[in-house]
């Protein structure tokens, strides 16, 4: 409330109170050739700016007077032009640079990526790619960089999907190069497909996203790959770990084509290293593949020509693992697993800029994700503990042993046009429209066998048996979008940026209108506000929810009645600047998720019993004849009967490198936050609702030779569910040789030498309303990094030791319950990662 009181008053502050200021703007070049991503600061001030893709820059809110403007990058030699503002006027200041021999150590990573004051997005995080690939602990990988970023979590080590502000990863849009991408992660989520030594901009909006991004409910993952190096005909830089090894090559295009090309491939070797260490052990057959990737990425850049430029990009990705358990392991189970996937990409790009004042962007893209999976399972009942099984073979506790066959397959395929225009009228507001359509086919097939015993159990107590089910569904539908916004400029200090967006989902024959505001306010000169509100929605699509460990049925039948998800942001934010290099920054917000899809629940049959006075608890007579009741039971048909909201506040603090010689810096956060979700009556937490986060991370160039890294992060438990009790399991036998399942009988399975009829007990979860009742210990994980600078053979290196969890800390990512002897409740620790250190190097040539 008092955020929108102080918005309200200052679109009443007078525009005469305004101090009298100019702007600036032009073009950067090198060979008559624009470049983009050059910083342009004004000297002894807190503002500058960086050439975009067309080499364009402007600066606005410049006071009256005579400022020295330096332009700098990496590989060029600045230059500093000393020049006169004039009040009420824009103007005109191109620099071409000239290219400069350096050596990699001496490099300091400048990171003045700070928010323009006429930028009305609330909730941007851009970092650069150089502060992604030397971050401790992220594994030179991009989506694990973000989970330092506040309001952004992982759900565990395993994995680099994102949490974001009380959101699943399936609620977040990720788009490379204009192109919205399905499945961003590799590797099932270890790594994600984006290359730190590939890309020129990584955008993260935590909230509030503009109308020009749509069908997704929490946040946008914007990446730009760069463009190769069109100074130089062949350069390249190897970077290479005991996991993984990267090659990224590029130069300008030959025979005298403007433009430039830069190709890049990645490739892990768990499967030579980890396979080879694990087969010697006899923990598996020799005939196995452990889990490996490899993808290729390219982009080549053609002109300008005469104000039109042209990009193609082109991905190939495969991951994959076939993996057979051998007899040599200690338990008694075994486990066949096989899965491929693919991930592939073409995109076509064409910019044409009549003036400084108008770019269109016309894009055309394919894009497909498919898999192929089975396993093939013979494993210990899950109410036994596995520890006391050791040793024994197969065929002497076949009765522990439950069976388990899957097979499935997915294709997700997309065709793409989006045409995108941006026009500066007026000299000082800002126009954007675009609109743009998806063709789109999604296949999924399911197959299960499962033992009996499990799936009378799931029926019975867990109430999912009609969901275990085969699944075979393929959709064609397409996706059409128009969307418009405008930044206008009110005064020197405040920018109001309203916007729409339209979206028809042919899947659910459905339409969405998304109106959006946002705004800014220059408090002062290191002060400034911002404020958001929007509508979201996100439509269904296996391409969505297949992360959501869900099995959801999309056909025709089921999806006519769904409407789209529906989410109501409201942000609220202050940055201050104390000095040139210390940035505070403040955020709260507020989601509202409505219609949000769930599974339906039919009536189902479970059943009672109860102890018989007297008896032995441990045999079948022990018990009541099982009396059948009604009681809820999952479907795979999809609703709309959840919602919930997260609200949070934010605080960072931000030391940026801002001279060549600073030495120092990086960020501390702290993010406190409340998620929850309504669902059949029931309340409770988000699954991965984490009320406290901190983040700490620092970077420090000891000399010219030698840097180092810190990350630590502390976050409050996640929520689980932990067993109630125990119960005996009930299962269906064929009284009458009909061969259907229809008298309920306690299940007993023969133990101890005298082979003795005994009862089998399941833990009890019980119901919905009770799940989430505890959250597991807090973690926290300290991560170094330590690298070195050398020159050999006239060849920039580095060489650096990567240590995750220093201290060793055992995270929980999970318990194992079983059922003791003695029918109490067991219990064994899930883990993530030990202590790990990692050495690499990398080249440049």
């Amino acid at each position: 409330m008092k955020n929108s009181v102080i918005f309200l008053i200052l679109l009443l502050i007078p525009s005469f109170l305004l101090a009298q200021t100019g702007n600036i703007q032009g073009k950067v070049t090198y060979q008559n050739q624009p470049l983009p991503g050059v910083n342009i600061i004004i000297e002894g001030t807190l503002k500058g700016s960086v050439s975009d893709d067309d080499g364009f820059y402007r600066i606005e809110n410049i006071p009256e007077g005579t400022y020295s403007f330096k332009f700098s990058m990496i590989g060029f030699k600045s230059a500093i032009i000393k020049i006169k503002i004039i009040s009420g006027k824009t103007v005109l200041l191109n620099c071409n640079l000239e290219t400069e021999i350096i050596n990699l150590n001496e490099i300091q990573i400048i990171d003045i990526r700070a928010q323009r004051q006429e930028d009305t997005r609330t909730s941007l995080i851009s970092i650069k790619p150089e502060n992604a690939k030397l971050l401790p602990g992220a594994v030179t990988d991009v989506f694990r960089s973000l989970g330092a970023l506040p309001g952004v979590l992982s759900p565990n080590d395993f994995t680099s999907q994102l949490v974001i502000r009380g959101s699943g990863p399936d609620q977040n849009l990720i788009v490379m190069d204009d192109i919205e991408v399905f499945n961003p992660y590799r590797l099932y989520s270890v790594i994600s497909m984006f290359n730190p030594e590939a890309v020129s901009d990584i955008n993260l909006i935590t909230g509030g996203f503009p109308v020009k991004y749509g069908d997704r409910l929490s946040a946008v993952l914007d990446v730009t790959n760069r463009q190769g190096d069109f100074t130089k005909s062949f350069k390249g830089v190897i970077d290479a770990s005991i996991i993984s090894a990267n090659v990224v090559l590029e130069g300008k295009n030959p025979f005298n084509i403007p433009g430039s090309w830069l190709i890049n491939s990645r490739r892990t070797y768990y499967d030579l290293i980890i396979g080879s260490f694990v087969k010697n052990a006899g923990l598996v057959d020799e005939n196995v593949t452990f889990p490996n990737f490899f993808d290729v990425q390219a982009k080549i850049a053609l002109g300008p020509f005469e104000n039109h430029t042209f990009f193609l990009n082109g991905i190939i990705s495969r991951d994959g693992v076939e993996l057979i358990s051998a007899k040599e392991r200690k338990t008694p189970d075994s486990l066949g697993v096989f899965n491929k996937t693919k991930n592939d990409l073409a995109g076509f790009a064409w910019h044409f800029a009549p003036n400084k004042k108008m770019l269109n962007k016309f894009v055309v893209s394919w894009y497909r994700n498919q898999g192929d999976a089975r396993i093939d399972a013979s494993l210990l009942d899950p109410s036994v503990n596995r520890d006391d099984f050791e040793e024994f073979s197969a065929d002497t506790i076949s009765q522990y042993l439950l069976g388990m066959y899957a097979s499935g397959d997915f294709v997700f395929e997309k065709y793409s046009l989006e045409n995108k225009l941006f026009l500066q009228w007026g000299d000082k507001n800002e126009f954007e429209a675009g609109i743009g359509v998806d063709f789109i086919h999604t296949k999924v097939n399911a197959e299960l066998d499962i033992d009996k015993q499990v799936l009378d159990n799931l029926e019975l107590y867990l109430n999912i048996n009609n969901s275990i089910e085969d699944l075979s569904v393929s959709r064609y539908y397409n996706k059409y979008k128009v969307w418009a916004d405008n930044k206008f400029k009110i005064s020197d200090k405040l920018y109001i940026q309203p916007g729409i967006r339209y979206d028809y989902y042919e899947l659910i024959e459905k339409a969405a209108l998304s109106p959006r505001l946002s705004l800014s306010y220059l408090l002062n000169p290191s002060t400034t506000l911002r404020g958001s509100f929007g509508l979201y929605y996100q439509s269904p699509g296996y391409e969505k929810i297949i992360d959501q460990a869900r099995a959801f049925n999309l056909s025709k039948n089921n999806t006519t009645a769904l409407k789209p998800e529906r989410a109501v942001h409201f942000i609220a934010s202050i940055e201050h600047w104390l000095n040139e290099q210390w940035m505070l920054k403040s955020e709260m917000y507020y989601k509202k998720f409505e219609n949000l899809l769930v599974q339906k629940i039919v009536k189902g049959i479970s059943y009672y019993t109860e102890p018989v006075p007297g008896k032995d608890i441990f045999s079948r007579e022990g018990w009541t004849r099982p009396v059948p009741f009604l009681s809820d039971s999952v479907t795979q048909v999809p609703i709309n009967n959840s919602n919930g909201y997260s609200s949070g506040f934010e605080i960072m603090m931000e030391k940026k490198k801002i001279k060549s010689g600073d030495r120092f810096a990086g960020w501390i956060s702290y993010s406190f936050a409340v998620a929850e979700r309504k669902e059949n009556g029931s309340t409770y937490p988000f699954r991965f609702d984490q009320r406290h986060t901190l983040n700490i991370v620092a970077n420090y160039r000891i000399s010219e030779d030698y840097d180092i890294g810190l990350r630590f992060k502390y976050g409050s438990g996640f929520p689980f569910t932990h067993p109630l009790n125990v119960q005996p399991r009930v299962i269906l036998k064929d009284s009458d040789g009909d061969f259907i399942p229809d008298s309920p009988e306690i299940a007993t399975r023969k133990t101890g030498s005298s082979g003795k009829e005994t009862v089998i007990y399941d833990l009890n979860y019980g119901k919905d309303s009770q799940k989430f009742n505890d959250r597991i210990p807090a973690y926290h994980r300290l991560d170094l990094r330590f690298t070195a600078f050398a020159d050999y053979w006239g060849l920039d290196w580095q060489f650096y030791l990567d240590i995750i969890n220093v201290y060793n800390r055992s995270n929980v990512i999970n318990y194992d319950y079983y059922v003791k002897d003695d029918l109490s409740i067991g219990k064994e620790t899930v883990n993530m990662f030990p202590i790990l250190p990692t050495l690499g190097f990398s080249v440049r040539f």
